[in-house]
């Protein structure tokens, strides 16, 4: 591949990425002001100022674009949670919640559309992308779902009362409940 080649797929790469970001930030706009049921791809399309055509060139339902937003911030948070390896549970629970509240609003939109459940598969799906992908134990894969699924039922009834609970709060009630389960 040449250079004129190289810049041209380089641009294209870009042109795409902005399209799917546009059409993401649009679905989210439209999910502020009414349920997802009631917004259509062409909803989108004219939010976001393309053609049908382009949204079916990059996602096929409006789920995918959920996803394609749920996927950037599970790989986000599971980079900033890799940065500083060696943490504690506390230090654990802490980064996450931190990561989420400033992402509540969606996290809501998401719990008021019962699409929470897209979040869920989107940490098992890029699990290769965090730290519990380099578990070496017997049977990591049940250790590493045990942890997923532990932290999306505290995510998810911490959006269902609200969000109200500060991370540090979360912190001393995942603390608790690891006490409770150590102690019986």
């Amino acid at each position: 591949m040449n250079k004129n080649e190289t810049v041209k797929k380089h641009i294209r790469t870009a042109q795409t990425n902005q399209t799917k970001q546009d059409l993401v930030i649009a679905l989210i706009q439209l999910m502020n002001n009414k349920p997802l049921t009631k917004i259509s791809v062409g909803d989108v399309v004219m939010r976001a100022g393309y053609a049908r055509r382009t949204f079916y060139r990059h996602f096929s339902t409006l789920d995918d674009v959920l996803e394609q937003k749920i996927d950037e911030l599970t790989l986000n948070l599971y980079q900033y949670h890799n940065q500083s390896p060696s943490q504690s549970f506390e230090e654990t629970v802490q980064i996450f919640f931190l990561f989420w509240k400033q992402h509540q609003n969606f996290l809501l939109q998401l719990a008021d559309n019962d699409r929470l459940y897209l979040l869920e598969e989107s940490w098992s799906n890029n699990l290769v992308s965090s730290q519990l992908s380099n578990i070496s134990m017997a049977d990591a894969d049940y250790f590493q779902q045990f942890a997923l699924g532990g932290m999306f039922a505290m995510l998810r009834h911490w959006i269902q009362q609200g969000a109200n609970e500060s991370p540090q709060a979360m912190v001393k009630i995942a603390t608790a409940i690891r006490q409770h389960l150590n102690n019986n």
